[in-house]
C-alpha cells in the first residue's frame, strides 16, 4: 500500500502587476516537504514542488475591439520550485499555454497550445480542478489529456466556448498535421454544462489518435457538483477505453466514479478531498489484466491572506 503526505512551506498567487491596462501578469508558486511510505527500499522523504496545483507564470491580455468583440492572448509557463527548470524540459517555455483569439457576444476561438473542451468539463468537477494532489492519485489521461502522449495540453488546437444563459457548450479540434491520414496525431473533444443557481452539470466527449492512427483513445464523463451551506459536493463517472495496436488484441477499459467535497471550516481553513474508484479491464491491453484501485486524498488549507496559503 502506498501513503503519501504533504506539507507545505507556503503557496501563493501573484497577481494584477499590470503593464498596461489590457495586460495581466499572473502566477502561482508553492513547495513544501513530502513523506511517501510504501515505495521500494522503504519510506521516502523529499521536495514537493506544489500538491495544490503546478507552479505557472504568465502573462494574459485583451483588446477591446469594438461591438462587444475583443482579440486575446495568453502565454504561460509551468516550472518547478524546487530546482527552477522548466515543467516540460527541454524546449516548452510556454508549456500551460499558449494562444491567441477573439472574444465576443456569441463567443470565444482561440488558437493555440491549449486544454481540450473535455478537460474544461473535468476541472469543473473535481474538488482539487485536476491538478496537483488530483492528478497523483488516479490516471490524469481520464480528465481529457493525451494518453499516447501523456501530456495535459493539445498543440495546435482550435477551441469554440460559447455561454447562452445557464448554459455553456465547447468544441475543440486538433490536427495532427500528417498528409494523408487526418486522424493521426489527432484530438477531438465536445463538452457541455449547465448551471442552475448552486448546482452544475457537465458532460463531455474526446477521442485522441496516436501518431500513426493505429490506436485511439477515447474518453466519456459526466457528473455534478452542488453548493450546500459552506460546502460544495462532487459526483462523477469518467470512462476510458483504448484501442489495442495489434489485431484481436482487446481494449482496454477503465471505468472511474469518484466522490468529492470542499468545505469551508471558517473564512479562514478549508477542508477538501476526494476517492477515486478505477475498476480497470485489459491493462496494456491484455486479457485479463485486470484490476481495482482506490485512491483516496485530503488536504486542509490555512489562508494567510486572500492571496497566500500554508496546507497539509
Amino acid at each position: 500500500m502506498k501513503r503519501i503526505i504533504v506539507v507545505s512551506a507556503l503557496a501563493c498567487v501573484a497577481a494584477d502587476a499590470v503593464a498596461q491596462s489590457s495586460v495581466t501578469l499572473f502566477g502561482y508558486i508553492g513547495a513544501g516537504v513530502r513523506w511517501t511510505d510504501g515505495v521500494k527500499g522503504g519510506s521516502q522523504i523529499g521536495f514537493d514542488n506544489n500538491a495544490i496545483s503546478g507552479n505557472i507564470f504568465g502573462i494574459k491580455g485583451a483588446e477591446d475591439l469594438g461591438g462587444g468583440m475583443q482579440a486575446i492572448f495568453m502565454l504561460q509557463s509551468g516550472f518547478l520550485t524546487g530546482t527552477g527548470a522548466l515543467a516540460k524540459s527541454p524546449g516548452l517555455l510556454f508549456s500551460q499555454m499558449a494562444y491567441v483569439g477573439l472574444s465576443g457576444p456569441y463567443g470565444r476561438v482561440t488558437f493555440g497550445r491549449q486544454l481540450n473542451a473535455l478537460e474544461d468539463i473535468g476541472i469543473a468537477l473535481d474538488p482539487n480542478s485536476a491538478q496537483g494532489q488530483s492528478l497523483s492519485t488516479i490516471p490524469g489521461v481520464v480528465w481529457g489529456g493525451n494518453f499516447f502522449t501523456n501530456d495535459s495540453r493539445f498543440n495546435n488546437t482550435i477551441k469554440y466556448v460559447g455561454t447562452f444563459g445557464g448554459a455553456t457548450v465547447r468544441g475543440s479540434y486538433s490536427p495532427g498535421g500528417v498528409a494523408g491520414n487526418q486522424r493521426a496525431g489527432s484530438n477531438v473533444a465536445v463538452g457541455t454544462s449547465y448551471r442552475f443557481r448552486t448546482l452544475l452539470l457537465g458532460a463531455a466527449y474526446q477521442t485522441t489518435w496516436n501518431a500513426d492512427a493505429s490506436q485511439w483513445a477515447r474518453t466519456i464523463m459526466g457528473g455534478a457538483t452542488w453548493q450546500v451551506g459552506p460546502a460544495r459536493l462532487y459526483l462523477s463517472y469518467s470512462d476510458l477505453a483504448v484501442s489495442a495496436a495489434k489485431a484481436g488484441a482487446p481494449e482496454r477499459r477503465d471505468r472511474i466514479p469518484a466522490v468529492g467535497i470542499v468545505y469551508q471550516v471558517t473564512p479562514f481553513l478549508q477542508l477538501s478531498g476526494a476517492t477515486y474508484y478505477d475498476f480497470a479491464q485489459n491493462l496494456k491491453n491484455t486479457g485479463g489484466a485486470d484490476g481495482r484501485k482506490l485512491t483516496s486524498y485530503a488536504m486542509l488549507q490555512y489562508f494567510l491572506s486572500k492571496r497566500t496559503s500554508l496546507y497539509a
